[in-house]
């Protein structure tokens, strides 16, 4: 009688085992490059938790283009600095894409985030301008296109500090415009 219920109770817990419902999680770190629209940037994702990574990236991004005199007294112009960002980004339904049997591999999952922008008005491809920083929450979709391939669209609005003597620059909206195609490592 002891035998049997060994027995039944090994089977019991590789049963529970195979019932048990796998968690959802973020890749652990993923390295890639991007283009967008506006610009190109190389990016590393490193997880926090099974729905929370920190990107960091570097890029170069066209900032605005100005037509006419601008508030730096420049005609016609591209400003295209170098961009350095910081994003924590919260996966919300990686659980929810993971149960219903769709792609999550490099983080392909609907995401918020609160990107934070330096863009060097010191290292410039492109034009002149002063140096700023943005705080800008985001909501964007993160997809795969085969293996390595992905892309990212969303947008978010929020603050600029632009560091100027300029009190028009000095506190303005700022934009974030998602549209990206990448290739992860």
């Amino acid at each position: 009688m002891k035998k049997y219920q060994i027995i039944l109770f090994v089977c019991l817990i590789f049963v529970a085992k195979l019932t048990a419902q796998e968690e959802a999680s973020v890749e652990k770190s993923i390295f890639g490059i991007q283009a967008g629209v506006m610009g190109v940037w190389a990016n590393s994702e490193v997880r926090l938790s099974n729905t929370i990574t920190l990107r960091s990236e570097a890029g170069f991004a066209m900032t605005n283009w100005t037509i006419g005199r601008s508030f730096y007294g420049y005609d016609n112009e591209a400003f295209i600095p170098l961009v350095l960002s910081v994003e924590p980004r919260y996966y919300f339904d990686i659980n929810k894409r993971y149960s219903k049997g769709l792609r999550i591999d490099n983080n392909s999952a609907t995401f918020f985030s609160l990107k934070i922008n330096y863009h060097a008005g010191w290292l410039m491809l492109s034009g002149k301008q002063p140096s700023n920083i943005q705080i800008i929450p985001t909501y964007a979709i993160r997809g795969n296109i085969g293996k390595h391939f992905n892309f990212e669209m969303g947008g978010g609005m929020g603050y600029q500090y632009t560091f100027t003597s300029i009190k028009e620059e000095n506190n303005i909206w700022a934009f974030n415009t998602v549209l990206k195609v990448g290739y992860s490592f």
